[in-house]
């Protein structure tokens, strides 16, 4: 009988692995160009709306400006984006509230990002979903899942700047212009995914679908035992990050 059960179990598992990366193959589609709209506020999505308004003030608060609320559309196959812009313009910071929207689901995060005449472009959010593929060359991103309290999140930012910085100048954006940013950095996204062979050009230039090795590394990623592993290592990694500002003499704020 648990014998019966145990191969069962194995030839379930053994077909999610071999369906996921068949099935993603098939679906997976992002967006070679992005457009972003400027909505009014009228125009917000409800779900959108729920998450974005309420950061408008308590970013102010702390010398945000909000840019404006923009729809990205369909960047992701079945998954509209819209995002809400800040800068401050005294440190040269930007915030995101990015809200995902699919069918049946919404996620959402706040992320805090500053670029620096070093080259280094430095990311931290409470996004507690991890990717599936390599983060860009030259990002540092930093994800604490359970900081969701803005001022807390970016008061560590600070501190990581602090940290990884190394002195170097934070880089502007043209003033009316500051969306142009996120757009390079979605445009860039399928470029970079072809040269590591997880992505390819469709044959009208206009989304990047997953190559095999991109399917099956990307499913696996996300499936057991890997998926736990990953998160325990992004964990691990999390608390290196806060223990390192501890030993510098800062405190760390939000306690793994």
């Amino acid at each position: 009988m648990l014998d019966t059960i145990l191969l069962e179990a194995a030839a379930l598992v053994g077909l999610l692995y071999v369906a996921a990366p068949l099935a993603l193959q098939r679906t997976f589609r992002f967006a070679a160009h992005c457009r972003p709209n400027l909505i009014s506020r009228e125009e917000f999505p409800p779900e959108a709306a729920e998450q974005i308004l309420p950061l408008v003030p308590e970013l102010a608060a702390f010398g945000f400006e909000f840019l404006g609320c923009y729809d990205f559309g369909e960047i992701c196959a079945h998954t509209r984006t819209i995002v809400g812009y800040f800068c401050n313009r005294s440190t040269n910071d930007f915030a995101n509230a990015t809200v995902s929207c699919a069918p049946g689901a919404t996620d959402s995060y706040l992320e805090f990002s500053t670029s620096f005449s070093s080259g280094l472009t430095l990311e931290t959010n409470n996004n507690g979903v991890l990717p599936l593929t390599p983060d860009a060359q030259g990002t540092l991103v930093l994800r604490f899942a359970e900081t969701q309290e803005p001022r807390e999140l970016y008061r560590l930012h600070r501190r990581l700047i602090e940290k990884h910085g190394d002195g170097a100048c934070a880089v502007p954006e043209t003033k009316g212009q500051e969306i142009a940013r996120l757009v390079r950095r979605f445009e860039n996204y399928g470029p970079r995914h072809a040269e590591l062979g997880y992505m390819k050009l469709s044959r009208d230039r206009a989304t990047y679908r997953a190559t095999w090795k991109g399917a099956v590394l990307m499913a696996w990623r996300a499936l057991l035992p890997a998926a736990l592993l990953r998160h325990f290592l992004a964990h691990e990694r999390m608390r290196a990050e806060l223990h390192a500002l501890e030993v510098r003499g800062v405190a760390a704020w939000q306690k793994a």
